[in-house]
């Protein structure tokens, strides 16, 4: 099978199998530019990689094979004879078996004939390869999404309260078990919370001041996040209330009773079980520093690769899902794709999997209607976020066919030839991948550098 970047209609797909042959083997590896069902992958365990961005990579590439594996397996393509196949769903004859895999799984792929890497001596990436800027499903383009969208939050946060403003972080939960589907979970969250936020309850009417008056609300941060444990999965929300003045110890502990007795109402009504007060909805003050005074949030985050001492605060509780740890017997989705987790390599396939279906789609971060123009936040999709990171200067361009090597079979290298580029070692970096040095007038990079500044 010849390699290429993408050219023709099938070099981004997966070829299915047909429902005489499909196998039960644990997936299929991603053999750029296309995936065949025949080629399998190594399921045995591997060390953990140092570092953060190494272990971004390898959980790309971990979650990549588990995605590519099961739009394979859960293709409706039926072979029909004479070259033909179908498409049981759609009712299509189709030429080929071959179907594409989800973007997640995509990413990193080649998409010309060379990738360059980039670095200005500080900070280094690539460029022609696909990112498919996915905040719930992707280890590495999450991190460069919710670094900018922590930064966006933390200017918020600065500005309302130099105004004389103070925030509340609220937390709200539903009650699950293990038998609860992700996507139904998902479901009642969302749709209590837009319904909490909805009618003269909140709003107020002509003749009732609504909570939104009451409690001199002006906006909101919204956030998703999902966990899982004994108790299955566990979808739940994080939001920063912006209230114009600072509310009394009586205001708070009001506010809190009042949102718990709608948001339990609702969440009854999606998922038939009560939340409890305890556990239903918390409510903690944000100090000036940004800091979340409560107990269950006021922790530091000792993520590997950022110093034990760094302030964690309501924009990073709010957007950093991605270098969240687990606690307990509860651990965060990327988690599961490492190599020395506990849980038993089918089972996490499978609830990746789950994760992926039950996220896609879903907005992980929303604002409250001219919040982000009421303190200059700019309107970046989570694509542009990505786009506008790749800033440093063009230093080497990579031959594809090796980084293609290096992606299939050890990740892990492509993140130590960034590594390497980033403290200019390009002995290092010419080892792993050879190439040849950038063309003229290809060396000056453009964007903005931030976000890759707290990716990195």
């Amino acid at each position: 099978m010849a390699e290429g970047h993408g050219g023709d209609a099938a070099s981004l797909g997966a070829r299915a199998r047909t429902k005489s042959a499909r196998s039960s083997d644990e997936g299929a590896a991603a053999e750029p530019p296309l995936v065949h069902s025949e080629h399998r992958f190594d399921t045995g365990k591997r060390p953990t990689p140092d570092g953060l961005r190494r272990s971004r990579f390898m959980r790309r590439s971990q979650s990549s094979k588990w995605l590519i594996a099961d739009a394979v397996d859960s293709s409706t393509i039926e072979e029909l004879g004479d070259g033909l196949f179908v498409d049981t769903e759609s009712g299509e004859v189709l030429e080929s078996d071959w179907v594409r895999p989800p973007r997640p799984a995509r990413c990193g792929w080649r998409i010309g004939e060379n990738v360059s890497v980039h670095s200005d001596g500080q900070f280094a990436h690539f460029s022609g390869t696909e990112r498919c800027g996915s905040i719930h499903a992707c280890p590495i383009c999450s991190a460069v999404i919710r670094a900018e969208r922590a930064r966006e939050i933390s200017q918020a946060v600065e500005a309302h309260q130099a105004a004389g403003g103070s925030i509340l972080f609220v937390t709200l939960t539903i009650r699950h078990d293990r038998t609860d589907p992700l996507k139904q979970s998902m479901d009642a969250v969302l749709g209590s919370w837009r319904k909490l936020l909805q009618g003269s309850a909140w709003v107020g009417s002509k003749s009732t001041q609504g909570a939104q008056d009451r409690y001199r609300v002006s906006g909101y941060i919204r956030s998703t996040e999902v966990t899982y444990g004994s108790n299955g999965w566990h979808p739940h929300i994080h939001a920063l209330f912006f209230t114009d003045d600072k509310l009394s110890d009586t205001e708070v502990a009001a506010f809190g009773d009042e949102l718990h007795t709608r948001w339990a109402r609702f969440a009854h009504k999606a998922t038939g079980k009560l939340p409890t007060r305890e556990h239903g909805t918390d409510v903690q003050r944000v100090d000036e520093d940004g800091q979340v005074l409560g107990r269950y949030l006021a922790k530091l985050q000792e993520a590997e690769g950022k110093s034990k001492t760094e302030k964690w605060d309501a924009s990073a509780e709010l957007a950093r899902a991605d270098v969240k740890r687990g606690r307990g017997d509860n651990f965060v989705p990327f988690e599961l794709l490492d190599s020395d987790h506990p849980m038993p390599l089918p089972q996490r396939r499978r609830l990746w999997v789950d994760y992926y279906e039950g996220t896609k789609g879903r907005r992980a971060i929303t604002w409250s209607r001219g919040l982000k123009a009421r303190y200059e936040v700019g309107e970046k999709t989570d694509q542009e976020v990505i786009e506008e990171t790749e800033a440093a200067p063009v230093q080497w361009v990579a031959d594809g066919s090796s980084y293609d090597a290096l992606r299939r079979s050890d990740p892990e290298l492509l993140a130590l030839a960034l590594d390497a580029a980033a403290g200019e070692n390009w002995e290092v970096v010419k080892a792993l991948l050879p190439g040849h040095e950038p063309p003229p007038g290809a060396v000056d990079g453009t964007g903005d550098r931030l976000a890759w500044e707290l990716y990195k």
